[in-house]
């Protein structure tokens, strides 16, 4: 399968096309026209990467490879709307956002520990159907070519198959956060027959009953098996989220969760670290250690290669560590990532409760102006911003306490 793309004319690059072709495995692409030789070395680091990696998913002359459910599948129009905004941020200086992450809803059927969306306590209501479908639509006119939906839950909002309906697939692929306990067949052929990508299923723990006490619901930990292969048999792709502490790390949790979405037949395995925020707000004493970085990183590395092709492993620990293609991802707040909450608020991710302004306000391309100039995102940083302690003494320790969450960096620099 081979697919042709035509760039947006710039002074920098004029009559440029992108041509991306699978060969089984292996991944080809090639760039033409005035100004491609400045864009060559990013396209040979990301072949190399690609191609030593491989797909987890292999496509064939009518369909493409799928490599993570968090990049479009190679080749396609939304991937190549991809590298043409990696281009812009790298070679342009123009940040380009790949990926917004929205809310579009704040109620939740669970209570976990480590919820990052709980603990706003905003007034506002919540975004409606329209201004979800406007603000998507918005963001995808800058460059995003992966749009995620979450919530709460994101199956407790009934229009959530129209919200996706309205993205182009030509422009970018679907995706939703899920505890499982909604997705039935019948939920899912109609989130498949609206054009939903996939989802990503959350998971505490691989042990039942721990899972449901984090979860503070019983029966979630089997609504997660039943979900995942409801999901496959849709069509969709599925992938498997969860969380490291420095406890689980250090018991080889992943290896357990790794396991069960093998044995699910889960295409991905996804790792984020545990946060000090949403509930845990005030928590810096949850982060990971240094050596609970390193050691993650290589208990995915070993799980990956255990599992070969799928599920891939994928650990933010990883992706912030600065090795080998990492070193040109790093955090991806105000970087490859925007955030809208279910209230409307603008955030570098939807880990960090600082707000750059409201959709109901402005435009997403002013509110992504505005937070991609300020000092604190302005530049790429390898590691999260959310653990690291100065930036958290200067942006999240001066949030006054009971304060309603995300909180106006405005009113910070006020202070």
């Amino acid at each position: 399968m081979r697919v042709t793309y035509r760039f947006a004319e710039t002074p920098e690059f004029t009559d440029v096309r992108l041509t991306v072709e699978n060969r089984g495995r292996r991944l080809k692409i090639g760039v033409f026209g005035r100004g491609s030789l400045r864009l060559r070395p990013y396209l040979a680091a990301l072949s190399l990467w690609l191609n030593t990696v491989g797909p987890i998913e292999v496509g064939d002359n009518a369909t493409p490879n799928l490599y993570s459910l968090y990049l479009p599948p190679m080749p396609s129009h939304a991937l190549a709307r991809q590298l043409e905004g990696d281009f812009r941020s790298w070679v342009l200086k123009r940040p380009t956002p790949l990926a917004l992450t929205i809310g579009v809803t704040d109620r939740c059927q669970c209570s976990c520990l480590h919820c990052s969306a709980a603990g706003t306590g905003s007034m506002a209501p919540v975004l409606s159907g329209e201004e979800i479908r406007r603000t998507v639509a918005q963001a995808i006119a800058l460059g995003v070519n992966v749009v995620t939906f979450t919530g709460g839950e994101p199956l407790l909002r009934n229009d959530l198959e129209e919200c996706i309906a309205a993205v182009e697939p030509e422009k970018a692929v679907t995706l939703v956060f899920t505890n499982g306990l909604l997705l039935n067949g019948e939920r899912a052929r109609s989130l498949r027959a609206a054009g939903l990508h996939g989802v990503h299923v959350s998971l505490d723990s691989p042990e039942p009953d721990e899972h449901d006490r984090l979860r503070g619901r019983d029966g979630c930990f089997a609504a997660v098996a039943a979900a995942a292969q409801t999901a496959l048999a849709a069509g969709l792709k599925v992938g498997i989220s969860t969380y490291a502490t420095n406890e689980s790390v250090r018991q080889r949790k992943l290896a357990g969760i790794a396991a069960l979405a093998a044995e699910w037949g889960a295409h991905e395995v996804t790792v984020f670290d545990a946060i000090s925020t949403g509930r845990l707000f005030g928590r810096p004493d949850v982060h990971l250690t240094a050596a609970a970085h390193h050691d993650l990183v290589a208990q995915g590395k070993k799980l990956t290669a255990r599992h070969r092709a799928r599920p891939r492993v994928v650990t933010q620990a990883w992706t912030n560590s600065g090795r080998g293609f990492a070193r040109l991802i790093g955090c991806l707040a105000a970087n490859f990532q925007v955030h809208v909450t279910a209230h409307g608020d603008v955030t570098p991710c939807d880990f960090t409760p600082l707000s750059f302004g409201n959709v109901r306000d402005a435009p997403v391309a002013d509110l992504w102006r505005k937070l991609t100039t300020h000092p604190a995102f302005c530049a790429r940083t390898k590691s999260c911003r959310m653990q690291d302690a100065t930036f958290r003494e200067r942006y999240i320790d001066t949030i006054p306490t009971g304060a309603t969450l995300p909180f106006p960096i405005a009113e910070l620099e006020d202070r």
